[in-house]
């Protein structure tokens, strides 16, 4: 096998590392992602957005009233959206299923 050959092959495993995976390998794999993205999510922006909370009261001098506003909207905006999310992904899950209603029975 020529250099070039090898490369490109190491290449494509860096680009896609589940390209290789089959089936239930695959959906493990992306759900293994999903789920560490959402633990970013959840962490990062109630922090991020607190922070300018945080900054906005500095510079009104009403310290903690903004950083808590600012934290629990951002939280209740993410809870939302994920139980929207969840509930249309759960949708489209049980309308692909066997046990889904196919319209009237004959």
């Amino acid at each position: 096998m020529e250099l070039r050959e090898k490369v490109a092959g190491f290449t494509r495993a860096a680009v896609a590392p589940g390209a290789g995976l089959a089936g239930d390998d695959q959906e493990l794999y992306n759900g293994a992602g999903e789920g560490m993205s959402r633990a970013f999510e959840l962490a990062l922006t109630p922090a991020i957005i607190g922070g300018f909370g945080y900054l906005l009261d500095r510079w009104l001098g009403l310290l903690p009233v903004l950083t808590i506003v600012f934290f629990l909207v951002a939280m209740a905006g993410l809870m939302a959206r994920m139980y929207f999310a969840y509930d249309a992904q759960m949708k489209v899950h049980d309308s692909v299923s066997p046990w889904a209603s196919k319209g009237p029975a004959e």
